[in-house]
């Protein structure tokens, strides 16, 4: 249903979310990137999911110099776009890959990053993990490639389209995982030109107690 023909169409056109130039996503990502300071204050490698053209990729690129960054796109133009957008940063590295596809493989090592990140893209995912029976063991391979205090940073929109999505996500995360920071916001979209209520959720693996 959100493969990468879908993809594909909305990247047809240069960055269709606006997530260059809109001052709403920017916000996003600057608290993204506070969550990640406050809970791994220096990070050796993060991995973000869904990184569509590479504009949050730049901004991590910025704020962890130190760190290797892997960005993963299913969309074939979205991922040469990021290559483009990130070439002036020899720690980033973009796959163009089915995040899916890549966990069955097990592509990536287990206990390999210290962060990972998947925003605005979970939802998408949701038929397809429901239809195989996958929501669990995707979820699972998620935190398997989690450092022990690694951190997963998720921040998604709440609409009648996702609710049933994240709420089925965090109840399963917080039985993999403890929910180590909880917020919500509502705030101006400038891009949808209409006031949105989005969450930043952070879980944390390997600790026993207490959150933020």
């Amino acid at each position: 249903m959100f493969g990468k023909r879908y993809f594909e169409k909305v990247f047809s056109k240069e960055d269709p979310w606006r997530y260059f130039i809109c001052e709403y996503e920017r916000r996003k990502y600057i608290r993204q990137i506070e969550a990640i300071k406050r809970h791994v204050p220096h990070p050796e490698r993060i991995l973000e999911i869904g990184c569509a053209e590479g504009a949050h990729t730049l901004m991590l690129a910025k704020a962890f110099p130190e760190a290797s960054i892997v960005g993963v796109e299913i969309s074939e133009t979205a991922a040469r776009r990021a290559i483009q957008n990130c070439s002036g940063y020899p720690n980033v590295n973009i796959l163009e890959a089915d995040i899916i596809g890549l966990f069955k493989q097990a592509y990536f090592p287990e206990n390999s990053f210290d962060v990972v990140i998947q925003s605005e893209t979970l939802y998408y995912l949701f038929p397809t993990l429901v239809m195989q029976l996958k929501v669990v063991p995707y979820l699972r391979g998620v935190t398997k490639i989690m450092k022990k205090n690694g951190i997963f940073v998720t921040s998604n929109q709440y609409s009648i389209r996702t609710w049933l999505a994240m709420a089925t996500y965090y109840w399963l995360l917080k039985r993999l995982c403890r929910l180590a920071h909880d917020s919500e916001y509502r705030e101006w979209n400038d891009t949808g030109r209409k006031y949105v209520v989005y969450d930043l959720k952070v879980f944390m693996k390997g600790i026993e107690k207490g959150s933020s």
